[in-house]
């Protein structure tokens, strides 16, 4: 029993930052959302946890936490999967084949352009710009041989200014709400979102057994999705919407620390300026697929655009921008990734294009 006291104690701290970091994250979206700023839950989330964290006083977020926002943002998403809009999404399939192409071919390009410009070795720069589920390629970056930290963090960069770009190009767009789930469709019903409650994280959890990525997010979507295409018309509970948006924003900002600006400015910068660069192409991919007349502007330009399929989604949700293209065109983008880049990388160092 006396062992166990310096172990308890070490632990009050932790729950105390991060009750801290979640209060701070609160906050922010608050302001934010009174400023008008914005996806605010989201950004506001982020820049209060970024305060707290550049303080040193902020803390992690645990991983129950980034689940329970995949899980509510997944079924809320899954809900506008009506039958009228699975048909609209089949129709696309050719374009989000493609997309996953554009997708590699942007690995395959810019894994060279960071390599002299952040004096990375080969294998970190290809996983550092794979446009893929960033958790995978840390983990794929290690197994290769990558410096994985580096990794991790040269996603976080480009997640965290695609959001930040993505965010504010939605809410300026000038685009209005297709057809999808509106403000006028009902709530859950209590017994509905009990059975969801109990569904949907076990959904999560499958998904996850069998390795499908972002099984979290994706197995609640496969989950709400079937009880859409059945008929049932409702929608999440705002109140958890907003929950989700203030976890998803403290998992962003919590990488904001002074150690992660410090220990390596040289790749932070660079990894910044591929994404600038990746966007600026992704516009023009966006644009082209918009004059096919297939989907609107802000729909392709949110279904290319590099950021991480949770973060796209619910950008496309909150401003009623094709969430159900936008997710199934990530879903696809991340799954050519995660199966192609062994073999990208392999062919990028044989070929010289990386160097070792």
């Amino acid at each position: 029993m006396v062992a166990e006291k310096p172990a308890l104690q070490a632990d009050k701290p932790s729950v105390a930052r991060r009750l801290l970091t979640l209060a701070a994250a609160s906050l922010g979206g608050y302001a934010a959302f009174w400023l008008a700023i914005p996806l605010p839950w989201v950004l506001g989330a982020m820049l209060g946890t970024a305060i707290v964290m550049l303080l040193g006083v902020g803390a992690k977020q645990p991983i129950q936490g980034r689940r329970i926002a995949q899980i509510t943002i997944g079924t809320a998403l899954g809900l506008t999967f009506t039958q009228e809009i699975i048909r609209q999404v089949a129709s696309l399939g050719h374009w989000m084949l493609l997309g996953a192409a554009f997708s590699i071919a942007l690995t395959m390009l810019f894994s060279r352009v960071i390599q002299r410009l952040a004096g990375l070795d080969g294998p970190t720069a290809i996983y550092a710009v794979a446009v893929g589920a960033s958790a995978e390629m840390a983990l794929q970056a290690q197994k290769a041989g990558a410096d994985g930290a580096q990794v991790a963090s040269a996603h976080a960069i480009r997640i965290i200014l695609v959001v930040s770009l993505a965010s504010v190009v939605a809410h300026y767009g000038g685009e209005k709400a297709g057809n999808y789930i509106s403000a006028a469709t009902p709530a859950l019903s209590w017994q509905l979102a009990l059975l969801f409650v109990l569904l949907a994280p076990v959904c999560g959890w499958l998904a996850d057994r069998v390795r499908m990525p972002n099984a979290w997010l994706l197995g609640p979507v496969l989950m709400a999705g079937s009880f859409a295409a059945s008929g049932i018309t409702t929608r999440m509970f705002p109140a958890a919407l907003v929950a989700a948006q203030i976890l998803i924003g403290w998992s962003l900002g919590q990488h904001m620390t002074r150690k992660f600006f410090v220990k390596s400015p040289r790749m932070l910068a660079s990894a910044a300026l591929v994404t600038l660069s990746m966007l600026a192409i992704c516009v023009l991919l966006a644009w082209s697929l918009s004059k096919t007349g297939s989907i609107s502007l802000l729909t392709a330009f949110l279904a290319v655009a590099p950021g991480g399929t949770a973060e796209m989604a619910i950008i496309a949700k909150t401003f009623g921008i094709g969430a159900p293209i936008v997710t199934a065109f990530h879903f696809f983008r991340v799954i050519a990734t995660i199966l192609s880049i062994g073999w990208v990388s392999k062919t990028l160092l044989r070929t010289g294009w990386v160097k070792r």
